[in-house]
């Protein structure tokens, strides 16, 4: 049944004197311990109902949940001791419980100490049990994990990702990945670089023109998404770094507004309006039938900050960058980092972390060695290969070269579906790593490796291992891959559950 339709079944239960307990989560991969925690409730019981989680609110990673809330309910009807099921479509069991009203609430052994639920649902689960006079059971048989046997199947594959996973396991603790996330609550970031607005127009394909050989598409719906400088600082924020971002728009195009009114609360914003310069906005049609990008349209300027410009922002720089632990440069290639800017970042930063970009407005020309000063380097394979003027040798083998040229700490090199390549500067020599794409679904590439570098970077000065970071740096592009451009923010909560599926 419905979750509507499941509370009236419910409500004639209780009126015929039946006891409800009921049980919610995601049942992906259903165990052996699914089944002794469902008996265990129905033991409790006259009458047993699931919730399952609907498939938008599995925080599990990429490639979760393996089955669809259809499939997993249609398991759960299956056994004789579940009288019935309904998908839940909202982020915690508190809707459900106010709906099927249960005498019993019946979670497993991870949940006996609610207050370290990361995600905070169950002390709001127990104040909606306490509510309508229900009682919270746990369960006592062993604890099974689906994401455990998920990962041992990937193990057994010896490949590549079990290799990885194995030497992961081995390495970081749960109590790593804590201390990292406690520690990015007290990090303080200042994102520094080009405001972009992306707007995506979905177009219906209506063939050949009949005079010209081009393709006719028809506008059917569109969508404006804050990205660049602004989405980058969305994602820190995220996962819990004290932001701020440092940006400049348009004097005359009217962003400012919405930026402000778009942007979270806890995002300190300093906003530059150039006289000379707009807003970048980027447009790309999309096919709605194939979700195929057409065509793309940039509002840029002429990339050359004027003086005025030039001197205002630079001079923030040097007001700005001290008083952070960490300084993102997402410098796009459309003329905001002059040399008096990036002389200023290097100078009055603490730790500098610095991605350029190649797209259609820069290409070849936005290159990483026009930064004098490197701490942790993200760019992309084939920026780094036109960098070492070299697109024959494998990454493994460039990185080495390329953190000699640059200096830097740290770097990592993106491949898409390859993964990405790591290496460390150490009194010890270059140290060279990788960690392998977890993307399972790719929706669109925009705004991944804004959403890597932000990871990996605030991870990394957060005190994380060099493994762990490019790790949580990976799950971050595989979770914007699967979204519409910067249509969603990393959040705190998925990217330290995602880490902690893998730990499993």
């Amino acid at each position: 049944m419905n979750l509507d339709e499941a509370g009236i079944w419910a409500s004639a239960q209780r009126a015929e004197g039946k006891a409800i307990a009921l049980c919610h989560g995601v049942f992906d991969l259903l165990h052996p311990g699914h089944l002794t925690h469902l008996e265990e409730a129905r033991s409790l019981s006259d009458k047993l109902v699931v919730t399952v989680t609907s498939d938008d609110y599995v925080n599990k990673g990429p490639g979760r949940p393996f089955l669809t809330a259809e499939q997993r309910a249609e398991m759960l009807a299956a056994l004789e001791m579940v009288d019935l099921v309904a998908i839940s479509p909202f982020e915690s069991g508190t809707k459900a419980i106010g709906l099927i009203r249960p005498h019993f609430y019946v979670k497993g052994p991870d949940y006996s100490s609610p207050e370290k639920d990361s995600t905070g649902n169950m002390v709001r689960e127990i104040e909606a049990l306490t509510e309508v006079g229900g009682k919270l059971h746990i369960t006592s048989g062993a604890t099974m994990s689906s994401s455990r046997i998920r990962n041992e199947l990937m193990l057994a594959k010896n490949d590549e990702t079990s290799r990885f996973l194995e030497s992961f396991r081995a390495r970081i603790s749960q109590a790593d990945v804590d201390n990292v996330f406690e520690s990015l609550s007290q990090l303080k970031v200042l994102v520094v670089g080009e405001s972009i607005i992306d707007t995506y127009i979905m177009s219906e394909a209506l063939g050949k023109s009949s005079k010209d050989p081009v393709l006719a598409f028809r506008p059917m719906s569109s969508e404006s998404q804050l990205g660049g400088a602004l989405a980058i600082a969305r994602h820190t924020a995220g996962i819990g770094a004290r932001t701020s971002v440092l940006t400049r728009i348009g004097h005359s195009d009217n962003w400012s507004e919405r930026i402000a009114k778009e942007m979270e609360s806890e995002i300190d914003l300093h906003l530059l309006e150039s006289q000379d310069e707009p807003t970048i906005e980027k447009t790309r049609y999309v096919d709605s039938l194939t979700g195929t990008k057409v065509f793309e349209t940039y509002k840029i300027g002429d990339s050359i900050s004027s003086r005025d410009d030039s001197t205002k922002f630079a001079n923030e720089i040097r007001r700005l960058a001290e008083q952070f632990d960490l300084v993102l440069v997402a410098d796009y290639g459309h003329g905001l980092f002059d040399t008096v800017a990036i002389q200023a970042l290097s100078e009055h930063s603490k730790k500098l972390a610095v991605n350029t970009q190649s797209n259609a407005g820069n290409r070849g020309f936005n290159t990483i060695s026009k930064y004098p000063r490197l701490d942790i380097v993200c760019l992309n394979g084939s920026e780094v290969a036109l960098e070492m003027r070299n697109r024959h040798l494998a990454m493994s083998d460039l990185v080495p070269d390329f953190l000699a040229k640059t200096k830097a700490e740290f770097v990592a090199i993106t491949s898409g579906s390859k993964g990405l390549t790591y290496g460390v500067n150490s009194t010890n020599g270059a140290t060279v790593s990788s960690v392998p794409a977890f993307a399972t679904r790719v929706v669109d590439r925009v705004g991944a490796g804004d959403a890597l570098f932000a990871a990996l970077a605030t991870s990394l000065c957060a005190g994380a291992d060099p493994m762990l970071a490019a790790l949580m740096g990976n799950l971050a592009g595989a979770a914007s891959i699967a979204e519409l451009g910067n249509r969603i923010a990393l959040d705190r909560v998925s990217l330290s559950r995602h880490v902690a599926a893998l730990l499993k």
